[in-house]
């Protein structure tokens, strides 16, 4: 923890004598875009707010729907219960350590464990797998100014220094896409631990928000600040359409997604009328449930 603390002081130190992040604006906001789509690069620029690992976060506190049939799972050192509403159980791997400088950027881990969710009932053949990440903290960080980037804005959120913001929040390192909006946006805790989630999707372009690619996300630490920990679950609801394609049946209170030959298309526009149509549905409109998905985030345990 001390040499987790001892690097991003450091990192913090060179950047401020450097003189090269004062005052500049986040990255991450989706641009508008005409008729040619504008390729969107994941977030690079730190917050000039830094936040000490070692400081305690405060957590909202999440009312737990009804108990429910659920199966306890453990793998490595992550434990939890997955509610039989979200999926039947889960599986795990460890991944081995690659630094490789012929990798790929996503493909860095100072090795990890992965868990995936079997089963995932009614959402099969989403575009994103509902998975668990958990990474030892200071050595991703080291490794990949990406995860770094991440977990620093993951603290300056969640000590509220900064506001929890589409263009404040925490990405995920390893995807080679950025956030169009973020919904939903909640504090929670688990049992060693606390984070952020949120609802959202990832394009490399000002894409439509629907069912294929919405998910769930969360990001969050062990209170000894060694670990981090990514949820990706994919979530669908009945006001998105199923898919991104020109085509598909806008369902009965949606927004119709602006058509992009048109140069006064404003996207900022429909990304914030999403955002407030997906904040103003019921947790339990949602496919899993919002509320069974923080119980099963809820129920983590990450073993020292």
């Amino acid at each position: 923890m001390k040499k987790f603390f001892l690097f991003l002081s450091l990192f913090i130190i060179v950047t401020l004598a450097c003189d090269v992040l004062v005052n500049i604006a986040p990255t991450n906001t989706v641009p508008t875009i005409t008729e040619t789509p504008v390729l969107i690069e994941p977030p690079t620029t730190t917050p000039e707010v830094f936040i000490s690992l070692t400081q305690a976060i405060p957590a909202t506190a999440i009312v737990l729907p009804s108990p429910e049939t659920k199966t306890s799972v453990t793998f490595g050192r992550l434990s939890l219960d997955i509610p039989l509403s979200v999926a039947s159980g889960a599986s795990g791997q460890e991944y081995p350590r690659n630094d490789s400088e012929d990798s790929a950027y996503w493909d860095k881990t100072p090795g990890h464990l992965l868990v995936s969710l079997n089963d995932y009932y009614i959402l099969q053949g989403k575009f994103h797998q509902p998975q668990i990440y958990v990474y030892p903290a200071l050595d991703y960080a080291t490794l990949f100014p990406g995860a770094f980037e991440s977990m620093h804005r993951l603290r300056n959120v969640m000590s509220a220094v900064v506001p929890m913001t589409l263009d404040q929040l925490p990405a995920v390192p390893f995807f080679n896409a950025a956030q169009v909006f973020a919904s939903n946006i909640q504090a929670i805790s688990f049992q060693n631990g606390s984070g952020i989630r949120f609802l959202t999707e990832y394009a490399q372009y000002a894409a439509p928000v629907n069912n294929h690619e919405l998910i769930y996300h969360f990001q969050g630490f062990t209170d000894d600040g060694e670990y981090y920990i990514v949820a990706i679950l994919p979530v669908t609801v009945p006001v998105l359409a199923e898919t991104s394609d020109a085509g598909a049946p806008l369902p009965p209170g949606g927004i119709p997604y602006p058509f992009m030959a048109d140069p006064n298309a404003d996207m900022q526009a429909y990304y914030a009328s999403i955002t407030d149509l997906l904040n103003a549905t019921s947790p339990e409109a949602f496919t899993p449930s919002i509320s069974q998905l923080d119980a099963l985030i809820q129920s983590m345990w990450i073993a020292p």
